[in-house]
């Protein structure tokens, strides 16, 4: 029975996997404008965080994202925020050298071809402080891009970083304010290629 059983899982394991690849493939295919990059900075609020003890407001420079359009107003993304510049004389000075690779989606209730483009954003995150403390984050949050020029945005995100205090101590959670400028890249077969204002993602 255990030999069957395995057996059967391997075979749902291989159909999903074929799936999968599949619909990446026709993905691919598509040769509208579903990619974008983005550059940013943000602040965050470690002032009430447990484990971040005098630190206050820190900044983050800079702040990497790869977005992925999927269809009928859903975005997936990855995104990296460094405190590689710890310190600006005069400006800001961080206590702490935190970094954060998030994975998320996002929903702009079908409007990602208007100028302006609201979202709601809902993922998870890796968090590491000082290198050694690490612990898994929740992130809920919204988020709001104005397009520019057909192919270059400005986004704005405030997203709030749930940690259990049970996993990890020395990382509490927290709010992480964001801007940036967005990038498309790809050829473009929807209507923004006839009005030549607005969004950066167009769909069929």
């Amino acid at each position: 029975m255990r030999k069957k059983s395995y057996k059967m899982k391997s075979i749902k394991g291989i159909l999903v996997l074929v799936f999968l690849l599949s619909v990446m493939k026709s993905n691919a295919q598509d040769n509208t404008v579903k990619w974008a990059f983005g550059l940013g900075a943000s602040f965050i609020d470690f002032s009430d965080a447990q484990g971040f003890e005098g630190e206050g407001i820190a900044v983050q420079i800079p702040n990497l994202s790869l977005l992925r359009y999927l269809g009928k107003g859903f975005t997936v993304g990855a995104g990296m925020s460094l405190s590689g510049i710890s310190k600006t004389k005069y400006l800001y000075s961080n206590n702490y050298h935190v970094t954060m690779m998030d994975f998320y989606g996002k929903y702009d209730f079908g409007l990602s071809e208007e100028k302006w483009v609201p979202n709601l954003i809902g993922g998870f995150g890796l968090l590491v402080k000082e290198r050694y403390n690490r612990s898994i984050s929740l992130n809920t949050g919204v988020g709001l891009t104005y397009w520019v020029l057909p192919k270059l945005g400005l986004n704005g995100k405030i997203v709030h970083r749930f940690v259990s205090g049970e996993s990890n101590e020395s990382i509490g959670s927290h709010t992480q304010f964001s801007g940036s400028i967005i990038v498309t890249f790809g050829e473009s077969q929807g209507k923004r290629n006839i009005r030549r204002t607005g969004s950066g993602f167009t769909h069929n």
